[in-house]
């Protein structure tokens, strides 16, 4: 090769591409959350059908977090796989999931029904205050993809503690989402439920 530095390129690339897995839950982590502890970028998380009473946070990884839907295209994989909020182990982070750590569109959401969050309070890096917000995703300052997941029965109790309660299905702020072919429905918050 000519160009040494293109052949060190595509070394690299090629490395980098001999060292994703895929983690299996609850088949090698007994949580989703174990699994995406153990990740490194360019992993995919594949999580079989049933329900996970979990409260996700990304903590900054661009990895593909997905049921079999991924690999199956039908929508019962989507129903079955549930990422269920209802019972975090802190009352004020209580959303389905976080990504709120500079995740890029590398990070990848797809193929969940999440339900029984509660959001997420937190504090605007604005200063403008402290919310509650986001019951199925809560999004700040980054950029995922969120693909054909189902955001249902997420509730952001109203309180007057804090300047919004909003985003019951999913709350995106400061960042560029790409958000397609979800279902968000029945999800109460006083500033959009969804």
């Amino acid at each position: 090769m000519k160009n040494p530095l293109l052949a060190i390129l595509l070394l690299f690339i090629f490395s980098q591409t001999l060292h994703t897995q895929t983690l299996n839950v609850p088949a090698d982590y007994p949580t989703i959350q174990a699994a995406i502890d153990a990740s490194n970028d360019g992993d995919t998380v594949l999580v079989q059908p049933g329900e996970y009473f979990e409260n996700l946070r990304f903590n900054g990884k661009s990895i593909v977090l997905t049921s079999r839907f991924f690999l199956s295209g039908s929508a019962n994989d989507i129903s079955s796989t549930i990422i269920n909020g209802s019972q975090p182990a802190h009352p004020d982070t209580a959303s389905c999931i976080l990504i709120v750590d500079g995740e890029s569109p590398s990070t990848v959401v797809q193929g969940f029904t999440l339900t029984g969050g509660k959001g997420t309070r937190w504090l605007d890096p604005h200063g403008a205050g402290t919310f509650t917000e986001g019951g199925g995703i809560l999004t700040e300052g980054t950029s995922p993809v969120i693909l054909f997941n189902i955001i249902r029965d997420n509730v952001i109790t109203n309180t007057t503690a804090v300047v919004s309660n909003g985003g019951g299905g999913i709350r995106c702020g400061d960042g560029s989402p790409v958000i397609r072919n979800n279902w968000i429905h029945h999800n109460v918050g006083r500033y959009g439920g969804g």
